[in-house]
């Protein structure tokens, strides 16, 4: 049963992954913690998100090298700032992450929603600050997603830069992250056998949702945006 349970969450996740370019983390997590210890589950899903987004980059065949001069400061200050989370604040109480999370998600869904917006200039510190908190996130609680959305949202991306910029900066982020825990000695023979179980069905997931998302225009992917937002929002107080 649980293996079954852990497939429908990998999947589900993928499936969340390949339609709005973030969420699976934010998906995923809380639920593997109630199967998993804390340590594996960041271990897991690392690795898993850096397969999730190869796939969406290169199925989707919407990767352009171009997109890197895009990402490079966040995924440079990302990547400091997760390492950092990673090996010196590994202890700290994530719900302090998952607050801060949930702030900014409020605050990516008023710049879809309400008159009023937080829009910023698309900048040197701007991208630094998006990639240091990203960092941390990711470090403490693999949760690095609301952030970088927060920061799109804010400087009006559209649906393509929206989902590209996410995808080539998860995978810098995961790619470095990865390096990290082999370093670290992190990997075990069943945090792989896990990881590789949930990468199949997360697969499957973001093909799914990529062939959902192909069939939404901009003003469809907003609401789906929202939505998810607002569910992901939502889930941040009860888990």
């Amino acid at each position: 049963m649980i293996i079954i349970y852990v497939a429908l969450i990998a999947f589900f996740s993928g499936l969340v992954k390949g339609t709005s370019g973030f969420g699976s983390s934010l998906v995923a997590v809380p639920l593997l913690l109630l199967i998993y210890p804390k340590t594996e589950v960041v271990v897991m899903m690392i690795t898993f998100n850096v397969i999730l987004n190869t796939s969406l980059l290169f199925e989707n065949k919407s990767f352009d090298i171009k997109i890197l001069k895009d990402v490079w400061v966040i995924a440079l200050f990302g990547i400091v700032f997760t390492f950092i989370g990673l090996f010196f604040l590994m202890d700290m109480d994530d719900n302090y992450i998952k607050y801060l999370a949930a702030v900014l998600i409020l605050l990516a869904i008023s710049n879809r929603v309400f008159d009023f917006k937080f829009e910023f200039k698309d900048n040197f510190i701007n991208q630094a600050i998006t990639g240091i908190f990203s960092g941390l996130g990711n470090g403490v609680a693999t949760i690095d997603g609301p952030p970088v959305v927060f920061f799109l949202t804010g400087i009006r991306a559209s649906k393509a830069k929206f989902k590209s910029t996410l995808a080539s900066y998860f995978l810098f982020l995961g790619i470095v992250s990865v390096g990290m825990l082999v370093i670290n000695m992190e990997y075990s023979v069943d945090i792989l056998l896990n990881t590789g179980y949930i990468v199949i069905f997360g697969v499957l997931g973001v093909i799914s949702g990529m062939k959902v998302s192909s069939r939404l225009n901009e003003e469809r992917f907003e609401k789906v945006i929202i939505v998810l937002l607002v569910l992901i929002g939502i889930s941040m107080f009860v888990f």
